[in-house]
């Protein structure tokens, strides 16, 4: 299902370009195998560096499918974390 822009404006990620997940899950995150392929896929599928519209590895309008997907197991990761 594609998504229209205005539904593609309302990311929600706790991290950034500048500050990517790490590669490495987190203390207390019970699902570290899928921690560490979504932060890859996350790290990957960011924005062009030009307009920022656009996916640098699928070329879809961005947030790409990939990415959205990589950043809602994050947020489930962290929502599951064990608090340290």
């Amino acid at each position: 299902m594609q998504r229209t822009s205005k539904q593609r404006t309302r990311i929600h990620s706790a991290y950034s370009r500048q500050q990517p997940p790490p590669i490495e899950a987190p203390e207390g995150v019970p699902e570290v195998t899928a921690w560490e392929l979504a932060a890859t896929q996350w790290r990957h599928h960011l924005p062009d560096d030009l307009l920022g519209v656009e996916c640098v590895v699928c070329r879809a309008s961005w947030p790409c499918d990939a990415w959205d997907i990589a950043n809602d197991v994050i947020n489930d990761c962290r929502e599951t974390a064990d608090a340290p």
